[in-house]
């Protein structure tokens, strides 16, 4: 088969980029063409070693460099992020990304930029195999253009589907057209995946379709390999007792649900630290950990590449996921790294553990319920360590990128005999 892959910039280090960039490699393995189209790569900053091995078109918005800085996404890469700190945000466009988010760039941005890619998808692919969204707008105009199927690997549908928080304010002036433009080009999909079935009730909610539950693989090699000794040495953490969170801070990661639930266990255990592994809005939460008072037991990271993150997760000792996210690759990575995870019940990850056997399961949104789990884990290194293990164990039978790319391969096989009869 000749795969036409279409993703959202790839500027940094994300579930959904290392997804695309690992289920690429796969499928080449396993003899196919793949081709990944997107609007814009950083090499350095985001998974240098797959992205060279992968061949990578990149189609910019049609204006190309006239696009105006205010209109461009929020994902900036690091040389951006630094001109943008000796420069000065404008005032402007920081009160326009805080109240309308990501939705502030999608008429002027996002719309002509996946637009651009589905008209340049040149001829001779056999399936197009678009992932986060709004990249089935792309996946869309290249469909009709090209008369060939649509497999959308749905990893998350917009969030203000479900997190009624990003429907509020001068949010609600964009979400109508966003909502419009994305409902019509679902319905010319062909087959959505979905990685959990959390995720697919949100398709169903959001576009009144079914879906397909495949689960993406994890590399638990390396993650066994990891001590984190180095890690808890160079932060001084020896003494600590460590609780981690990776993922790029957003108002659906909910990382203000362990900050609170740190603030209540810090009244009894005075050596607890919350780690943060990731980027994105890392100034309002620091404003929050200074407000709960807990700032000093905070530490904000942002590994560089695989193996550090590895070390990362190794040198933790409870991994928290309190977010409302349809699937959660950081969930898999720490029970590939044999530590105990509590996770809420509105993350997808939630639905491969077995509570208190490969991990624990705590109800949304209540930061007392998870800073109770943690205290119990805290209080039992037994019950850590039995499951850490149980979570390894899991992984490494149940979930692996062979398998992953097995299951799309069928379905991209499967698309291409529905849609030629």
């Amino acid at each position: 088969m000749k795969i036409a892959m279409i993703h959202t910039p790839m500027l940094g280090r994300g579930g959904g980029d290392r997804q695309l960039l690992t289920l690429a490699t796969e499928l080449q393995k396993r003899g196919h063409t793949v081709e990944i189209f997107v609007s814009a790569v950083n090499q350095e900053n985001s998974y240098p070693d797959m992205l060279r091995n992968l061949n990578v078109t990149v189609i910019p918005h049609p204006l190309g460099k006239k696009m105006p800085k205010m209109l461009t996404p929020l994902e900036k890469t690091t040389k951006q992020t630094a001109e943008a700190a000796s420069t000065g945000k404008s005032a402007l466009r920081e009160y326009m990304q805080r109240n309308m988010g990501r939705q502030f760039y999608t008429i002027p941005y996002e719309v002509p930029t996946m637009i651009n890619i589905g008209r340049k998808i040149p001829k001779g692919f056999d399936v197009i195999n678009n992932h986060n969204y709004p990249s089935e707008w792309a996946a869309v105009w290249a469909k009709k253009r090209l008369n060939i199927p649509v497999v959308w690997m749905c990893n998350e549908p917009p969030f203000w589907f479900f997190v009624p928080e990003l429907r509020r304010g001068l949010r609600r002036i964009n979400w109508p057209i966003y909502n419009g433009l994305d409902k019509t080009a679902v319905n010319y999909i062909d087959e959505i995946m979905v990685l959990s079935n959390i995720a697919g009730k949100y398709v169903t909610k959001a576009y009144n379709r079914t879906s397909r539950v495949v689960r993406s693989g994890v590399d638990t090699d390396r993650f066994i390999k990891a001590a984190g000794t180095e890690v808890r040495k160079k932060h001084g953490l020896d003494k600590s007792f460590v609780l981690l969170q990776v993922g790029n801070i957003e108002l659906n990661k909910r990382q203000t649900d362990a900050v609170k639930a740190l603030q209540i266990l810090s009244e009894k255990y005075s050596d607890l630290k919350l780690v943060f592994d990731g980027g994105g809005r890392r100034d309002e939460l620091v404003r929050f950990c200074e407000k709960q008072g807990v700032l000093d037991k905070v530490l904000f990271l942002r590994s560089g590449s695989d193996e550090e993150l590895a070390e990362v997760y190794a040198a933790c000792d409870v991994f928290v996921f309190p977010a409302q996210i349809t699937w959660g690759l950081a969930v898999v990575e720490a029970m590939a790294a044999a530590k105990p995870v509590v996770v809420s019940n509105r993350c997808g990850a939630s639905e491969i553990i077995q509570n208190n056997v490969n991990g624990v399961v705590v109800e949304h949104g209540k930061p007392e319920k998870l800073a109770e789990q943690i205290e119990r884990l805290i209080n039992n290194p037994d019950l850590r360590r039995k499951l850490g293990q149980t979570a390894q164990s899991y992984v490494k039978n149940n979930l692996s990128w062979e398998k992953y790319a097995e299951h799309m391969e069928n379905a991209f096989e499967k698309a291409i005999h529905a849609y030629s009869k």
